[in-house]
């Protein structure tokens, strides 16, 4: 009766505890760390047999590290170039520009700031973006498309207009690419935008002794970001170096499935895992781990990217549970500045 009723509830339960018990010991008897899911091919429990079941699973290759201290890599030199310095120059002067009213009579022309509302649609629906109240640009920059520009031209302050524009083929959004918008524009005021002069008052308006002194500093951030750049190309040499040195088959199963969701090459799939396992290995080696300390930089500088509150990011990334995967990332990012310090530069 009881085999009737609870036959097959009570073979279910077996089965998941002889399974998960002997499965997890397997792995790690034979130091296997699994990468994809397994798949179990099992049969009915006999009394009084013993059981034998058989499982799938994709695991991790066994990777022999070679040399990764001391791979060579040219040195570049940070040389600020004077035009570097007056583009930085001439960036914080506009970051100062004071806005004044124009002329009443004053026709809107490039340098010129207008304050615009417009409402956009397509066949005669709003769509995202395509509508603004109170929006202030400087006319001629091309912060706006230059169709849109273009109908705005000569316009004075209080005008309305009526017009339509085709989105580039290109453009970012592909939902708008191509299409067609109709417009309602109103032109609200004008602003003639004044720079100060770059001289040491302008210094001293942002707290500094003199005009040498920005210079200086303006410099030593130059140099920092380019210090930068030339770490992301030290880097991909490294990176390219590793792979070279290292060979070994990845999971064929996971790099079909990363490349049919990210629409990526296989082969560039591949290198990636390939160099993540090759990280991987050497942050154990080394001891490179993500602190909690590092988690809350990223995830405060993730809340400054995308503007959003920290608390807001933290939830996202607990709801979701990616809080191991940004650490796992924090890690290889951190073996990798590890091998750029330890390289041997000449």
């Amino acid at each position: 009766i009881l085999d009737q009723h609870y036959g097959a509830e009570i073979q279910y339960e077996c089965l998941n505890f002889l399974i998960s018990d002997s499965y997890v010991k397997a792995l790690q008897d034979n130091k296997l760390i699994p990468m994809t899911d397994p798949a179990f091919d099992t049969k009915p429990i006999e009394k009084g047999k013993e059981y034998q079941y058989f499982v799938e699973v994709e695991i991790k290759p066994e990777i022999k590290l070679g040399d990764y201290k001391g791979i060579k890599v040219k040195k570049q030199e940070a040389k600020i170039a004077k035009k570097d310095l007056e583009e930085e120059l001439n960036r914080l002067q506009e970051s100062l520009a004071q806005l004044a009213p124009a002329k009443d009579d004053a026709v809107l022309e490039k340098g010129l700031v207008a304050t615009i509302d417009f409402d956009g649609t397509m066949d005669g629906k709003t769509f995202d973006g395509g509508s603004a109240k109170d929006y202030v640009f400087e006319f001629g920059k091309g912060q706006l498309l230059q169709d849109f520009e273009t109908n705005m031209e000569k316009m004075k302050k209080g005008d309305s207009k009526e017009f339509s524009i085709t989105f580039p083929k290109d453009y970012f959004s592909k939902e708008l690419a191509g299409k067609k918008a109709d417009y309602k524009l109103t032109l609200k005021d004008i602003h003639n935008k004044n720079l100060p002069k770059i001289d040491d008052e302008m210094a001293k308006d942002i707290g500094k002794e003199n005009l040498e002194q920005v210079k200086t500093e303006l410099e030593k951030s130059l140099q920092a970001r380019k210090e930068r750049e030339f770490r992301k190309d030290y880097a991909d040499t490294i990176r390219k170096e590793l792979l070279k040195k290292h060979k070994f088959d990845v999971p064929e199963s996971i790099v079909d499935k990363e490349a049919e969701r990210s629409k990526r090459d296989k082969k560039e799939v591949e290198e990636q895992l390939r160099l993540e396992l090759i990280l991987e290995d050497i942050a154990i080696k080394e001891n490179i781990k993500a602190t909690p300390q590092d988690v809350d930089a990223r995830m405060k500088m993730l809340a400054q990217m995308y503007r959003q509150p920290i608390d807001e990011i933290k939830k996202l990334y607990s709801k979701n549970n990616m809080v191991s995967s940004l650490a796992a990332q924090i890690a290889l990012d951190k073996t990798m500045d590890f091998l750029v310090d330890n390289a041997n530069f000449s």
